[in-house]
């Protein structure tokens, strides 16, 4: 390994190549990124500094002094070529043929382009030289279609040559000539070389550890084409299936997905960076082409569950429920599910109904408010879950993934936390949001979008006579925090109405629940007053929809037979 400061001059010159490895991200600086180092190296020039440090650049040489992979530093390399590429087209020459050697030299004698000083990735490459490079202009159904595609990278490059063009303008031809000049010859790197694929995955490593930005995602694909051994035959297969991923999940989420997909298979808490804990999994796999072949079909069914893609409306309505929850430990068992090779889980003996996806989900649904309602624990939480991933991967009969759920069910302290406080719990939205549509047809789709409070009806401090008359300190202090007394609006909270009598907290009620028609909310608007009898008979109504939603005594087995999971006790 070598190691020696170079200015921009000497790494962007008439001998050196570089390529983007297949194994690389995308590029995936933003404006702000490219607009900083601008702002940093004008200030640099303003300041007359006789050098200014960007950074390292770390690569492999494939022909000595020739052509070298870039490792670390590919952001920067990019940038700086579509920095030089505008300051080129904004100069007149000599200094255009100057600038454009450094990105695109040209043949002197015919005038052809010849091989750019930077090669991106594959699926970028032809965009980067015919636009940046080569400096033609973008049309607007090009610019249309990234924007269709959510082509992330292509994205990058076109708002970031805006940002470049912004800062070019603000200059004449006179200063910008000086300012390419100081690029050139007073803005450093250190240029890193390495010989071989191995010290390369070494260094990936070592950046990761100290905290230089790599992803873990990154990190992981690296292990890929670290178990291709240098095989570059077979690199760009790898690539495509690698690309097939980041354009399914989009590449600010594959972390998350990652973490998603490893717990669905180990059914373990992660002790260890993601990258490390995908280790085993790169090892084990018969080859790095069947490991991306599992993630690209547990990628589409992520997609399945983050779009709600789901058949019933009834599975439709509980992965919209689980989506409410605070946490994501439900998605790695229902992931496990969705990837199971089998149609259909199948008890093994007295032969059950087969344990259907809306049935699964369905359970899913009632076990994840159950444990988040009886304010369980993390680690408590990911007990079910993984035993249910575990019993999925060994191939568990219906009845026993069934028992999993029974077994980790508490129907009596459940019903009891539900029936007690849930004004200001982490779920009071999410419950009350359920229940609006418990007993809707399944074919009534309610999604709500916007700002939506929870509001005491009983209000919070007993100020006006009407509500001393009807209620005690005791009556108070019994059903304020309750489901009976609580009701979902539309809009920001309201404080000016919050210890009115009934009548007025009416109309403060009815103007908001025009905006986003609450159907909980109705009975408390059509009532003539509120009293304890009132609330008894609300409560009794939302407890009792509670039960029938999330009760796992006597939820429906499935759509084919109808009949509930145990019999409800006598």
């Amino acid at each position: 390994m070598e190691a020696a400061e170079r200015t921009i001059s000497q790494i962007l010159t008439e001998q050196i190549r570089y390529e983007i490895p297949a194994y690389q991200r995308p590029y995936s600086w933003e404006k702000g990124n490219v607009e900083q180092l601008l702002d940093d190296i004008w200030e640099a020039y303003e300041a007359n500094d006789e050098e200014y440090f960007i950074g390292s650049l770390i690569t492999i040489e494939r022909e000595k002094g020739r052509l070298y992979d870039v490792v670390d530093g590919q952001q920067r390399l990019t940038t700086l070529n579509l920095i030089f590429s505008r300051l080129r087209d904004a100069v007149d020459e000599p200094a255009k043929s100057e600038l454009g050697r450094r990105v695109l030299p040209r043949n002197a004698l015919t005038g052809e382009e010849e091989t750019p000083r930077l090669t991106l990735r594959q699926r970028d490459q032809s965009f980067f030289r015919r636009h940046v490079l080569a400096g033609q202009a973008i049309p607007d159904a090009i610019r249309k279609e990234i924007v269709k595609d959510q082509d992330a990278p292509k994205q990058r490059i076109v708002e970031n040559l805006e940002a470049i063009d912004a800062f070019i303008g603000q200059h004449d031809q006179k200063t910008l000539k000086l300012f390419a000049n100081f690029l050139l010859s007073k803005v450093y790197v250190v240029f890193v070389t390495t010989a071989s694929w191995q010290s390369a995955y070494r260094l990936f490593n070592v950046l990761n550890a100290r905290g230089m930005a790599l992803s873990n995602a990154d990190l992981i694909k690296n292990m890929l084409f670290a178990r291709l051994g240098g095989n570059s035959t077979r690199s760009g297969e790898l690539d495509e299936a690698w690309l097939e991923l980041e354009e399914q999940i989009g590449i600010e989420r594959l972390d998350q997905f990652m973490a998603h997909h490893r717990s669905s298979i180990v059914a373990t808490k992660a002790r260890k960076a993601l990258h490390e804990e995908f280790e085993p999994l790169v090892e084990a796999a018969a080859s790095p082409f069947s490991l991306l072949g599992e993630l690209n079909t547990s990628a589409r069914n992520y997609l399945r569950i983050l779009r709600n893609d789901f058949e019933t409306p009834a599975a439709r309505r509980a992965v919209r429920s689980l989506q409410r929850v605070a946490f994501e430990e439900w998605i790695p068992p229902l992931l496990a599910f969705l990837n199971r090779p089998e149609p259909a889980l199948i008890a093994n003996e007295n032969p059950a109904p087969a344990l259907t996806e809306d049935e699964f989900i369905d359970l899913l649904e009632r076990i994840t408010y159950q444990n988040w309602i009886r304010r369980l624990a993390f680690t408590a939480r990911l007990t079910v879950y993984f035993q249910l991933i575990t019993a999925i991967r060994a191939g568990k009969s219906a009845d026993d993934i069934r028992a999993i759920f029974l077994s980790n069910a508490n129907d009596d302290e459940f019903r009891s936390l539900i029936d007690g406080e849930v004004y200001g719990r982490p779920f009071a939205q999410a419950v009350l949001l359920r229940l609006e549509e418990a007993d809707q047809d399944e074919s009534v789709t309610k999604d709500f979008g916007g700002k939506i409070t929870i509001e005491h009806v009983l209000p919070q401090a007993l100020k006006d006579d009407y509500w001393r008359e009807r209620f005690t300190d005791d009556d108070h202090r019994l059903w304020l925090h309750r489901l009976g007394n609580l009701a979902l609006l539309a809009g920001i909270k309201n404080y000016k109405a919050k210890f009115y009598s009934f009548d007025r907290k009416k109309e403060v009620f009815s103007r908001k629940n025009d905006k986003v028609s609450f159907d909980t909310t109705k009975p408390i608007l059509a009532a003539d007053e509120w009293t304890k009898d009132q609330l008894a008979s609300r409560q009794i109504d939302l407890v009792g929809r509670a039960v029938r939603v999330w009760s796992l005594a006597s939820p429906a087995a499935s759509a084919t037979t109808g009949q509930p999971l145990v019999a409800e006790s006598a």
